[in-house]
């Protein structure tokens, strides 16, 4: 196989035919010299062995994998990691671009900060033909995780309204200190938690890594993409509130310390349950859906967990209504004066 290359870019794909091609392409014109793409072909039906099989007879940096038996999205997703050599690792989905730097900035960030454990760069969207999408990047950028603070790297994931980041360069030696992708709703949101528990994540300002967006992608089709779900439908319903449980899942079973342990789940239900941010405002809607699962299951335990987060949203629903009613007094009273004069 020659020499050993610094990066290893693991591309899994199941059907992924529309826009595999142009992918590939990309990661090809990447201008770091030492790295090899591994992609692993979930036993797609479609035209996607033929484009491999050409990308693959042209070029001597990409390796191919193929199973004839179906797997979960995590299951291919961890097969190109084990796969590859390189003290570095990228994962990359079948219809996302990369700028030709994107791979040696990050690199050479990593390079620079011995302590991080990842790094990433800015986003931006792109439609279905390639087009950059407008929308608030303030909100859906990848964040800068570089604070040497736990807790406020912590704070910046659970207040994203997207997670993007688990697609940076990640050094080699920390996800092997993690669980990789798990059979779980949101595993890579999961994922990069695990990361940021270890160490800093850096962040590369300019807007280098494209992600493909489908309007008309359903949320069911989101979590067949992700593999591994076994009630799909509870899992929509609940899909917040269960990221939230493996978030804290993963904090309780990393090796922190106790009183580190406990602040950092307090954030993750603080942010869920408390505060004003995207993923709690999914998060306390399901929670009375929750609660008529845990009753038919006979899961008391689950059943008093959701009660007592719905007891802490009797608060705060209050008081939006005090300000909905002082707003509308205000709107009557504007009304009036005008009519008066």
């Amino acid at each position: 196989m020659g020499d050993i290359p610094d990066v290893t870019i693991g591309l899994p794909t199941h059907n992924g035919a529309p826009y595999l091609a142009e992918a590939l392409e990309a990661l090809l014109a990447q201008d770091y010299p030492s790295l090899e793409i591994i992609v692993s072909d979930n036993a797609s039906s479609d035209a996607t062995p033929a484009i491999i099989g050409s990308v693959t007879a042209r070029d001597p940096r990409i390796r191919a994998l193929r199973s004839d038996v179906l797997m979960t999205a995590a299951e291919n997703f961890n097969l190109v990691f084990a796969k590859g050599r390189g003290r570095y690792f990228l994962w990359a989905a079948d219809d996302d671009l990369w700028d030709p730097a994107y791979v040696r900035l990050c690199v050479d960030a990593l390079e620079a900060n011995p302590a991080a454990v990842m790094a990433c760069a800015g986003l931006r969207f792109i439609d279905p033909s390639g087009a950059v999408r407008e929308a608030d990047y303030s909100r859906y950028d990848n964040p800068d995780l570089s604070s040497p603070s736990i807790v406020e790297r912590t704070r910046r994931i659970l207040r994203r309204g997207g997670w993007y980041q688990v697609y940076g360069v990640a050094r080699r030696s920390a996800l092997l200190q993690t669980h990789l992708f798990q059979d779980v709703y949101g595993p890579d949101v999961v994922l990069t938690m695990e990361l940021a528990m270890l160490g800093p994540i850096l962040k590369v300002p300019e807007p280098l890594f494209f992600y493909r967006q489908f309007p008309e992608r359903t949320e069911a089709a989101r979590v067949a993409r992700q593999g591994g779900v076994g009630d799909g439908s509870a899992v929509i319903a609940t899909r917040m509130t269960r990221l939230q449980e493996s978030l804290s899942a993963a904090v309780a079973g990393s090796l922190l310390s106790g009183s580190s342990k406990l602040r950092l789940r307090a954030e993750i239900l603080r942010a869920a349950y408390v505060d004003d941010t995207p993923l709690g405002r999914v998060a306390r809607r399901e929670i009375g859906t929750r609660i008529a699962a845990a009753r038919r299951n006979h899961d008391r335990r689950s059943e008093a967990k959701y009660r007592l987060l719905l007891a802490v949203q009797a608060p705060r629903r209050i008081a939006q209504a005090l300000r909905g009613l002082a707003a509308s007094v205000r709107r009557v009273a504007r009304s009036a004066k005008r009519r008066i004069r």
